[in-house]
């Protein structure tokens, strides 16, 4: 080999060296750029490891640049993701907005209705003040009442004059005047009447205009306040969907940059080993020309020598010494020659080497990289792993505290329930009961007679003795009933222990009693019936286990009160208010189930288990029980109007009903003398009497009904009566005729009241069918023996069918 051909042998070597380092210096440049643009600061690539797997540079790059587009992708993938979320937090932002425009509007609809309340405020006050000018006419109204019966009273002492001497000339004066008092009185009546009825229709007017309004109002505001909430839940689970999907958009981008960088690290470390390898071969290329040159010159210099050698022994001619040289040189050809041979030889072996370690590396790589994938696998799921473990490690420490809480509160609630089972312990469960115990006024007995008494007779005292009583005045008016009302009453005693008071407000409905108990030396309690009433225990009470007492209510006081000795020989009303306020088949259920099992005594159950101790007229039979005497009466009072709801059929079957009427009677005092209080005995005495005295009277009723008004009622009107019915006419009538009634009164009451009331409520009822019916009730009220025109004719009966035909039509 001449030495201008050994010299180019590394002179190639380095231009190759320095293409590859150039080519793998551009490659590097493209990444830095593509790193720089996309905000990405690469890593220095470390040393390549023994069992990485070298590719050539070009590979190298086109692997590198794949990654960049991967990693460009995804980037671009991540700010269109991020796009979507801001555009979602705009979207949110409107709803927002949305919603506190709705707030605004919410507020406004609430000023709009405290302005409406105010509104209502300014009728209410408008309407008090009409009730004051109201009120004021009323005081006029009894001012010129007072003037007439000062008139009257003039008249009176003018009528006494005329009889002195002067009877003649003043007769036609005082039948003028009493003419002109009683046109004034009837002026004045039904003026009054007038103005009552058009205050109580504005009043009921106004009410139902200022609940509809109210109602209105109310339920704008709910509808207001819904819709608010149902638009935040929304806006709350927008949030909640976005805040998790910017969580998982988070996680995806830690994953994919931690891939990428991943995957960049794998590009410089093939390109950084694939340099090494370049390297690498190019210094072995190096040794082998260093080798061959050294054996060049040691050819070069055994050749030197041996010319010299010959050249010095000077016996071969130029013509051998130059054929010499030509063998020389053909033999250092076939050195060349072998060399080649032999170079050629070596690189094979070791091609199919490096190709088995190629193999073999590749095998490696796979493993690797499968370990790879498998531990990358691990690490997410360790990853989310750990989230869900942070998420319950979060939820656990809520749920940590909320049992503490609830723990604490737990412990509170038995500190307290402690105190209070230790401050109960020897307390009274009945304290309201145990002080009627300790009232001495109570527990002494009062006198009473118990002699029976005539019932006319008594019928006209207690008609004076009401008039009398001056504690229960309305201002200066007295009170005044008729005798037949007081008759009612009477037999309604006889009949039944319920009674209802019915009529307009103000006509002495819960008066009525009252006057009564008082006229004949009872007493009475008034309880008032609240709208919200639902069970017995609103009536009669409950009792608290854990206080271990019994909260009794005003109902239960007045029946021990009426039990005690002071009151249990004497006649004992209970007043029920505004019965009809809630349902008394409801809260009222005990007594009128206990008042249809006539014969048993009637008690109302306090509690199920045996309490100590207990007062002294308690009961205890499976439980604790409390006696109604036999000398309570139950009195409910009912307006009818859109505040209170009708009597069931049960209610009205089981009651006495009594109708006040709208106008009082004029009465003339008389001077009564007190008599003895009259005790529960004597009452019952001389309903016993007159049942013995008038058995003809019930038995004629109950004949004049079955026979004359039974078909037709049950035919034509589809109504009918039981035992009970007659029953109770057979109690009912004798009282009232031996009270100064008569058979046609107890029985128009009865009729009225009890059996024709069914009719009221009914809508297929013709005027002409009401018309028959009249007719019929006129035609065979001679049957019971009484006129169509005195006091027995059918007064209320003829008002009621009126009434009907009129509504009717």
């Amino acid at each position: 080999m001449s030495p201008r051909k050994a010299r180019g042998i590394p002179q190639q070597t380095n231009q190759k060296a320095e293409r590859l380092r150039r080519i793998v210096r551009q490659g590097a440049q493209e990444v830095a750029k593509a790193a720089e643009r996309e905000g990405v600061t690469p890593d220095p690539p470390p040393d390549p490891p023994e069992d990485v797997v070298l590719t050539t540079v070009e590979e190298a790059w086109v692997e590198a640049q794949q990654q960049a587009e991967l990693y460009r992708k995804a980037r671009e993938r991540v700010d269109e993701e991020l796009k979507q979320i801001a555009d979602r937090r705009r979207e949110l932002g409107t709803a927002a907005a949305q919603i506190a425009d709705d707030q605004d509007a919410a507020a406004q609809a609430r000023d709009a209705i405290d302005a409406a309340r105010a509104d209502l405020e300014e009728d209410r006050r408008r309407h008090a003040e009409a009730e004051r000018g109201l009120a004021a006419r009323r005081a006029d109204l009894d001012r010129r009442e007072k003037q007439l019966n000062a008139q009257a009273w003039e008249i009176e002492q003018g009528r006494l004059d005329a009889e002195a001497g002067y009877l003649e000339q003043e007769r036609a004066h005082l039948h003028r005047l009493t003419e002109q008092r009683g046109q004034l009185l009837a002026d004045l009546t039904t003026e009054r009447q007038r103005l009552l009825a058009e205050v109580e229709r504005r009043h009921a007017e106004q009410e139902e205009r200022w609940r509809r309004q109210a109602a209105d109002l109310d339920a704008a505001r709910a509808e207001l306040e819904a819709e608010l909430e149902r638009r935040r839940a929304e806006v709350d689970a927008q949030e909640r969907q976005l805040r998790e999907r910017e969580r998982l958009v988070r996680a995806r981008e830690e994953i994919q940059e931690e891939d990428l960088v991943y995957q960049r690290q794998q590009a410089e470390l093939s390109v950084a080993a694939r340099i090494r390898q370049l390297e690498l071969d190019r210094e072995q290329a190096t040794e082998r020309y260093r080798g061959v040159e050294q054996w060049a010159r040691d050819l070069q210099k055994q050749l030197n020598e041996r010319n010299e050698s010959l050249r010095l022994a000077g016996f071969e001619s130029p013509e051998l010494l130059h054929q010499r040289i030509r063998q020389l040189t053909e033999e250092n050809a076939g050195l060349l020659q072998r060399i080649a041979t032999t170079s050629s030889t070596a690189d094979p072996e070791l091609l199919e080497r490096l190709q088995q370690e190629h193999a073999e590396c590749r095998t490696i790589r796979a493993r690797l990289e499968f370990d790879n994938a498998r531990l990358r696998s691990e690490r997410n799921a360790y990853r989310v792993a750990t989230t869900e473990l942070e998420e319950l490690r979060e939820h656990r420490d809520v749920l940590r505290h909320s049992v503490d809480t609830h723990k604490k509160l737990l412990a509170d609630a038995q500190t307290e329930l402690d105190k209070l089972v230790s401050s109960t312990q020897g307390s009274d469960p009945f304290p309201g009961l145990r002080e009627l115990d300790d009232n001495p006024d109570l527990q002494q007995e009062r006198s009473a007679t118990d002699t029976p008494q005539d019932l006319a007779d008594l019928v006209d005292y207690v008609q004076q003795r009401i008039l009398a009583d001056r504690d229960l005045r309305r201002g200066g008016t007295p009170l005044a009933y008729r005798a037949r009302d007081i008759r009612c009453l009477l037999g309604g005693l006889a009949m039944s222990r319920l009674h209802l008071l019915q009529g307009i407000s103000g006509i002495g409905k819960t008066t009525f009693p009252k006057a009564s108990a008082r006229a004949i030396g009872g007493d009475y309690a008034v309880i008032e019936v609240q709208a919200g009433w639902r069970d017995r225990q609103d009536l009669v009470g409950n009792l608290n286990a854990f206080e271990r007492r019994y909260y009794e209510t005003a109902f239960t006081k007045a029946i021990y009160q009426a039990g005690c000795p002071a009151n249990r020989d004497r006649p004992f009303f209970l007043i029920l208010d505004e019965m009809n306020l809630a349902h008394p088949e409801q809260y009222f259920a005990d007594v009128l189930s206990g008042l249809e099992n006539v014969g048993s005594p009637l008690r109302l159950q306090l509690t199920s288990h045996q309490v100590e101790p207990r007062p002294r007229l308690l009961q205890v039979d499976k439980g604790v029980h409390l006696p109604i005497p036999d000398n309570v009466w139950f009195f409910g009072t009912s307006n009818h109007d859109e505040t209170t709801v009708q009597f069931a059929d049960k209610t009205y079957d089981r009651a006495h009903v009594i109708e006040l009427p709208t106008t009082p009677p004029r009465l003339t005092p008389q001077q009564v003398h007190r008599r003895d209080v009259l005790s529960h005995q004597a009452l019952l005495k001389s309903f016993r009497a007159a049942f013995r005295t008038h058995r003809d009277d019930q038995e004629r009723v109950v004949t004049f009904l079955r026979e004359h008004l039974a078909r037709p009622l049950a035919g034509e009107f589809k109504i009918g009566w039981g035992p009970r019915l007659e029953q109770q006419i057979r109690d009912f009538t004798p009282v009232v005729v031996a009270a100064g009634g008569s058979c046609g009164e107890a029985t128009d009451h009865i009729l009225a009241t009890r059996v024709l009331r069914r009719l009221r409520g009914r809508y297929n009822l013709r005027p002409e069918q009401l018309q028959t019916l009249r007719d019929l009730v006129d035609a065979r009220w001679h049957h019971l023996g009484a006129s169509q025109d005195g006091d027995d004719a059918p007064v209320a009966t003829r008002a009621l069918i009126d009434e009907l035909i009129e509504a009717g039509a």
